[in-house]
This record gives structure tokens, C-alpha cells and sequence, in this order.
């Protein structure tokens, strides 16, 4: 149907041909039928009496009137031959910069109006079309750096529509950057921007295709859904179809870095090192990581106070290790005076609520927990236990379990 509405565009002159110089190369005749009309500017190139738009050899046919009527003039190769390498016969190379018309339709071929850039028959968006811009390059090949044929780079900042299809890439309503037929949020979907490298590879340094590095401070869309990667409604960063707070998502920001890698320093790729002072959101899901209601800092899905979570800002130090002074990842050391919620669970780490300063799942007056402010020095070796910057000789409750050390059944002070 959208050919017969093209056709009748054509018909009635509502399109503008997209007219432009011709430098003819050496085998490509200016004018194919002899209709005195130049091929860039000729509605019928091979005057078969099939539009260019719906012909699916566009510079090949039989002529029906004119100079060669009765004679098959032009080539033999259908728009979408890989051998095709000059659709409209134009002059112009289908993947030339300057070629603005693929199949000489009349329609440019970043218009929205234009839904078959190559004049194959096949709809650019469509799961059939595997080469939108017919030039012989698969869509989804590392050699194919501009899908949609309109001179613009795949990975150049000015290239807002990759598939041509008249939708920009962050406009909420492209559901399928790359045009191939798979939604971008589709765990099917692995190569959001068509390049050829897989969204969760680490050679893949910008999913969506926009110019703009994923772990650059100036990329807040990753995926190039429309949604800001800090905003709550964002619940899958790199548009792999992993939900962020899933146990099956292990590289939010999908930089081929896994979450709780040492080698990952900024988990949701907000260009914001996680130990950052300026970095509030580690896992980028919309909650600040000192908010009450932010029980999974680093988003690996284990809740904070859990016992099994042993890294809660996901920096691959565990929280009880020496060398991990910021648990919480926010930026301020916890054995600094400034540092008052050194898990980063919304309790003052003074709070008579508080009950797990170092958020290891283990109770400050526990037993089993000696090292209460999780600075990873052991009791009897720690002169400020539950890490609020008083010595234990000046502090009335060493390991704030709730108990004064003068009463005797408090077993766990170091006076």
C-alpha cells in the first residue's frame, strides 16, 4: 500500500525530486532512455512505465515509447544485486556522499516520506531488509559505517537517524535504531546501532550509534531509547533486555566491563568515577545511594545489608578489605570525620536505628563482628571501632551496639 501512496505522491507532484550535479563516470549513460531528461532527474530512467520508486531495476528495462521503444535498455541488475552499485544510474555512487536519492524516487533518502532508501521492495524497517541502503553491504557488517546511505557516518555526532527512517535515534518513539527489525530493548537485540560489534562487547565503546563515547559525561542515553540512563523509568541502561537490577545483568552500562570488576570504575557509564564525591546514583536506576529507599547501591540485585553482599558500591573490593575505604562509594573515606553513613544506607552511622554501621550484614555488637566500621582493622588494633571519630577511650560506646561500655554486660568494648 505505501508503494501505491508513493506512486500517487509521485502522480500528483507532492514530492520534490532531490536534483543535483551529475559527474557521469565513464560507463554511465546521462541520459538512459533518450528522453532528454538527465537520469538524476527523470521520474522513469529506463522509461518502462514503472516509476523509479516502485522498479525494482530501476536503470534496466524495456522502453516502452521513446528513441529505444521496444528494446531492453540499461542493466540487468536488480536494485538489490550486490553488483548494483549505482541504483538510479545517476552518476552518483549509492554510497557516494553526495548521493541524497539512492533509487532516484524523488524522495531523499533521510526524508521521512522515503521508506525504501534502495527501491528493493523491501521496507527499510522491515526484518527482510537486510541492507537498507542497497549497497551491497550488510546493515548489520563492520564494513558498513552508513546504513541509511546519506553520507553521515553511523558513529558521527550528526547522524541523528542511522535507518533513515525519518524517526532522530533518541526520539522515544525509534524503538529500532539500526532499522533491522529487532526492538532496540529486546534481549534479541544485540547490536542496537547496527555496527557489526555486539552492544556488550568492550570493542563496543557507543551502542547507540550517537557519536558520543558510552562512558562519556556527555552521553546520558546509552542505549538511545529516549530515556535518561539516570532517570528511575530507565531500567535497562544498555538496552540489552537484561533489566539493570536483574542477577542476570552483570554489565549495566554494557562496556564489556562486568559490574563488579575492578577494572569497572563507573558501573552505569554516566562518565562519573563510582568513587566519585559528584557520582550520587553508582547504578544509575534514579535513587540516590544515600536514599532510605536505595537498598542496592551498586544494582547487582544483592540487597546492601545482605550477607552476601560483600562489595556494596561494586568496586571489586570487598567491603571488609583494607584497602577498601569507601564502602559505600561516595566519595568520602570512612574513617573521615565528613563520613557519617559509611554503608550508605540512609542511617547516620550514629542513629540508635543503626545497627550495621559497615552494612556487612552482621550486627555491630555480634559476636562474629569485628571489625564494626568495616575500615578493615581488626578490634584491639582499631582505636575508633565504630568508625564516628572518637578514640575508644574517649567513646561511651565503642562498637555502638546500643550498650554502654560501663555496663557490664556489654562484652564487646575495647577500653
Amino acid at each position: 500500500m505505501k508503494y501505491k501512496s508513493k506512486l500517487l505522491a509521485l502522480t500528483l507532484g507532492l514530492a520534490t525530486p532531490v536534483f543535483m550535479p551529475t559527474p557521469v563516470h565513464a560507463n554511465t549513460v546521462a541520459d538512459l532512455d533518450g528522453d532528454g531528461l538527465n537520469n538524476s532527474a527523470d521520474p522513469d530512467i529506463d522509461n518502462d512505465d514503472i516509476p523509479n520508486g516502485l522498479d525494482r531495476n530501476v536503470d534496466g528495462g524495456v522502453a516502452k515509447s521513446g528513441p529505444s521503444a521496444g528494446r531492453y535498455i540499461g542493466d540487468r541488475l536488480n536494485n538489490d544485486n550486490p553488483a548494483e552499485l549505482d541504483i538510479d544510474a545517476d552518476g552518483l555512487l549509492d554510497d557516494s556522499l553526495a548521493e541524497l536519492d539512492i533509487d532516484g524516487d524523488g524522495f531523499a533518502d533521510d526524508s521521512p516520506i522515503e521508506t525504501d532508501i534502495d527501491g528493493d521492495g523491501r521496507a527499510d524497517d522491515s526484518t527482510a531488509e537486510k541492507d537498507i541502503d542497497g549497497d551491497g553491504k550488510a546493515d548489520n557488517s563492520i564494513l558498513e559505517t552508513d546504513i541509511d546511505g546519506d553520507g553521515k557516518s553511523n558513529d558521527d555526532v550528526t547522524e541523528e537517524d542511522i535507518d533513515g527512517d525519518g524517526l532522530p535515534d533518541d526520539n522515544p518513539s525509534e524503538t529500532d535504531i539500526d532499522g533491522d527489525g529487532r526492538d532496540d530493548n529486546s534481549a534479541s537485540e544485540s547490536d542496537i546501532d547496527g555496527d557489526g560489534r555486539d552492544d556488550d562487547s568492550i570493542t563496543e565503546t557507543d551502542i547507540d550509534g550517537d557519536g558520543k563515547a558510552d562512558d562519556s559525561a556527555s552521553e546520558t542515553d546509552i542505549d538511545g531509547d529516549g530515556l535518561n540512563d539516570d532517570s528511575v523509568s530507565e531500567t535497562d541502561i544498555d538496552g540489552d533486555g537484561d533489566d539493570d537490577s536483574s542477577t542476570n545483568e552483570d554489565d549495566t552500562d554494557g562496556d564489556g566491563k562486568n559490574d563488579d570488576s575492578p577494572s569497572e570504575s563507573d558501573i552505569d557509564g554516566d562518565g562519573k568515577n563510582d568513587d566519585s564525591p559528584s557520582e550520587g546514583d553508582i547504578d544509575g536506576d534514579g535513587l540516590a545511594d544515600d536514599d532510605l529507599s536505595e537498598d542496592d547501591i551498586d544494582g547487582d540485585d544483592k540487597d546492601d545489608d545482605s550477607l552476601d553482599e560483600d562489595d556494596i558500591d561494586g568496586d571489586g573490593k570487598r567491603d571488609d578489605a583494607v584497602t577498601e575505604l569507601d564502602i559505600d562509594g561516595d566519595g568520602k573515606l570512612d574513617d573521615s570525620p565528613s563520613e557519617d553513613d559509611i554503608d550508605g544506607d540512609g542511617l547516620d552511622d550514629d542513629d540508635a536505628l543503626e545497627d550495621d554501621i559497615d552494612g556487612d550484614g552482621r550486627r555491630n555488637g555480634d559476636q562474629d563482628e569485628d571489625d564494626v566500621d568495616g575500615d578493615g582493622k581488626r578490634k584491639g588494633r582499631d582505636r575508633d571501632d565504630d568508625g564516628d571519630d572518637i578514640d575508644n577511650d574517649n567513646d561511651d560506646d565503642d562498637d555502638h551496639d546500643g550498650v554502654d561500655d560501663g555496663v557490664d554486660d556489654d562484652n564487646d568494648d575495647d577500653d
